[in-house]
C-alpha cells in the first residue's frame, strides 16, 4: 500500500531496516493512495505463554505489507519504509513495502495469539492499526504525515479487551471499541486528533460519513441472548435510531442510509445479501447472491461508494478464491471487480487482507 522510490533491497538491508524501522520510523508525506494491505501465505507467528515473567511485554508478529498503484513521477512516494515494486509500460507503477511497524497478531493475557486488523480507508490516504512501537492504535494520515492516538496504552489484558477498529469512508474519523468490563467506543477525529469516549457500547459495525452503527451492551440478561441491540448514533454521540434483531448485521453505507448482512436462508441454504434501515432496522431489500455460476461462500469486504457493496467469493473448502464482486443494494446486480488484483506479484494471500477502495481510489 504504501509506495515509495521503487527499491529492489538486498536481505542483509531488509533484516537490518526491521530493528531501524521499528525503533526510529516516523511517517513522511505520501500522496499515492494505498490499495490494499495483506499478510503473506508464509508469514508464520507463534505468540507461546512467556513462563513465570508476568510483566514481560506480550510478543508480537508485524507483518503487513502495503500495495500501492500510482503513475510514474506523480506525487509524493516517500514514505521512509523500505519496499519494492516496478512500473508498467502505460507508466503505471506499483510498489509493496514491509510496514513493520503495524501488528498482525498479539498475545493477550492467558498467552492466546490473536490477529490484529490493518484497515484503509476507502480514499486511500488513511490506515488504522496496532503500532508495535507505540503499543496502541494508531491512525496514519498519508498525505500529510500524522499519526494519531486513537487509545491508551495497551497491555495484554486491554488487548484482549479489544473488539473492533473502523474507519470512516472520508478518513475523517477513527473508531476503536472495547468490550466489557468497560465497555466503550473511542472517537478520533482526524483534523483535531480529539477523541471522545462513548461508554456502554461493545462494537462498531459501520462508520459512515456523518454517523456510526455499534452494538450494545447490556449488564442485565436479555430474553433472547442471541439478539443484537443495533444503535445509530452520530459523531457527537446522539441516538439515531435503534432496533435488535437475532443476527449480527455488517456494514454501515458511507451515507448513512442503509445496513447490510449476508444471511444464508435455511430453507434453500441460498446466500442472500439483506439490507436494513439504518434508523429501524427494516428489511429494506433481500437480493440473492448470484455472483457466478459455480458454488461459492461469499464474505463482505465493505463499501465501494454509497450503493455498491463489495463481496469475496470463496471457493468451497478452503480452495482458493473466485474474486471481488460489487452488489448493487438497491437492485441486486453485481459485477467483477477485474480492476482490484487477487494476488501481488509472487505473493499468495492468507485470509487476512484489508482493501482501499479497490482499483486505488483517491
Amino acid at each position: 500500500m504504501v509506495l515509495g522510490t521503487l527499491l529492489v533491497v538486498g536481505l542483509s538491508s531488509v533484516l537490518a531496516s526491521k530493528t531501524r524501522v521499528a525503533i526510529e520510523w516516523r511517517p513522511r508525506p505520501f500522496d499515492p493512495p494505498i490499495q490494499y494491505a495483506y499478510v503473506p501465505a508464509d508469514a508464520s507467528c507463534d505468540p507461546f505463554p512467556q513462563a513465570d515473567d508476568e510483566d514481560a511485554e506480550p510478543v508480537m508478529c508485524a507483518e503487513w505489507h502495503l500495495r500501492s498503484v500510482f503513475k510514474e513521477g506523480e506525487g509524493r512516494r516517500d514514505s521512509g519504509l523500505n519496499g519494492g515494486g516496478g512500473c508498467g509500460d502505460d507508466g503505471t507503477c506499483w510498489e509493496d513495502v514491509d510496514f513493520f511497524d503495524a501488528v498482525s497478531m498479539t498475545q493477550v493475557e492467558d498467552g492466546r495469539g490473536r490477529p490484529l486488523p490493518l484497515l484503509v480507508s476507502p480514499d486511500g490516504h488513511h490506515l488504522a492499526y496496532f503500532s508495535k512501537t507505540r503499543r496502541r492504535f494508531v491512525g496514519w494520515d498519508l498525505p500529510d504525515a500524522r499519526l494519531l492516538d486513537l487509545s491508551p496504552k495497551l497491555d495484554a489484558r486491554a488487548l484482549g479487551d479489544f473488539r473492533s477498529l473502523h474507519v470512516s469512508p472520508d478518513g475523517g474519523y477513527f473508531a476503536v471499541a472495547f468490550g466489557e468490563p468497560n465497555s466503550r467506543v473511542m472517537l478520533t477525529e482526524t483534523s483535531s486528533g480529539r477523541t471522545t469516549t462513548i461508554q456502554g457500547f461493545c462494537g462498531v459495525i459501520g462508520m459512515s460519513r456523518q454517523a456510526m452503527g455499534v452494538l450494545g451492551c447490556s449488564p442485565v440478561e436479555r430474553d433472547d441472548p442471541d439478539e443484537d441491540i443495533v444503535t445509530l448514533i452520530d459523531k457527537q454521540g446522539k441516538v439515531l435510531g435503534e432496533w435488535t434483531g437475532d443476527y449480527a448485521a455488517d456494514g454501515l453505507s458511507p451515507d448513512g442510509r442503509v445496513i447490510v448482512e449476508i444471511r444464508s436462508e435455511d430453507t434453500s441454504e441460498k446466500n442472500v445479501l439483506v439490507v436494513h434501515d439504518a434508523r429501524t432496522g427494516r428489511v429494506m431489500e433481500r437480493h440473492p447472491l448470484r455472483l457466478l455460476s459455480e458454488e461459492n461462500t461469499p464474505y463482505g469486504y465493505g463499501w465501494l461508494d454509497d450503493h455498491e457493496y463489495v463481496v469475496k467469493a470463496e471457493a468451497p473448502e478452503g480452495a482458493g478464491s473466485f474474486g471481488f464482486y460489487a452488489v448493487d443494494v438497491r437492485t441486486g446486480k453485481s459485477h467483477r471487480i477485474r480492476d482490484f488484483p487477487l494476488n501481488a506479484p509472487g505473493v499468495s494471500f492468507r485470509s487476512e487482507i484489508s482493501i482501499g477502495r479497490p482499483g486505488g481510489g483517491g
